[in-house]
């Protein structure tokens, strides 16, 4: 075979890997859609996707791969066209009804909040620049230390899909009322905060002593 073949059919074969991994990913979703499912199986998707065990493995030889393949798949769903992270402490109530109105609006996810037991440990990994926007909003307040800390904890605790899952499945919300729900929590927690500083500000200082 020619050098110039090789390069003719590259980005045909390519295509091919990417249609395959696509296909597999798609029988991992389609686990996901089945009620009381807790894990994914390399050997139904194998079977869903008309392709070997062998394939599957060669693509995602393990857990973790598998449920990173469909986080990323779900993210494509859910975040098409990117995520605008936190501006600051007054854009939070803002991002927080933005993400969970999408989240909310894949079902699908609901799998990642319920079942799949490397997800949070995956997930941590996936938001960092999202959870790093929230921390610095926060800390953009100028609370006192303590009450950030509680605060920041609260709120990257609120900013996952199993925040927001669990209000419907487990507390029977309905699902369009979750979103502005948990963006009126961190609201509170936001002018809690500010309140805070105002406090502070306002206290009167006295001055030293003259020696």
């Amino acid at each position: 075979m020619s050098a110039g073949t090789r390069h003719y059919d590259s980005p045909r074969r390519q295509a091919q890997v990417a249609a395959t991994r696509l296909t597999i990913v798609e029988a991992f979703v389609e686990q996901l859609s089945e009620p009381g499912r807790d894990t994914l199986s390399p050997s139904e998707a194998a079977r869903r996707a008309g392709v070997s065990a062998r394939t599957v493995h060669t693509h995602f030889p393990n857990l973790e791969s598998q449920v990173q393949a469909v986080g990323d798949w779900c993210d494509q769903q859910i975040y098409s066209g990117g995520v605008e992270v936190a501006q600051g402490p007054d854009d939070l109530p803002r991002y927080f009804r933005e993400i969970h109105a999408r989240v909310l609006a894949t079902p699908h996810t609901r799998a990642l909040a319920f079942t799949l037991l490397k997800w949070p440990e995956i997930r941590q990994k996936r938001r960092a620049a999202r959870l790093d926007a929230i921390r610095r909003s926060a800390a953009a307040i100028g609370a006192s230390r303590r009450a950030t800390e509680d605060a920041t904890a609260m709120l990257l605790g609120l900013s996952g899909l199993d925040a927001s899952w669990p209000m419907h499945e487990l507390y029977g919300l309905p699902i369009d009322r979750i979103p502005d729900v948990i963006a009126n929590t961190v609201r509170l927690i936001v002018e809690q905060l500010q309140a805070q500083v105002a406090a502070k500000a306002a206290v009167p200082r006295i001055p030293s002593p003259k020696r």
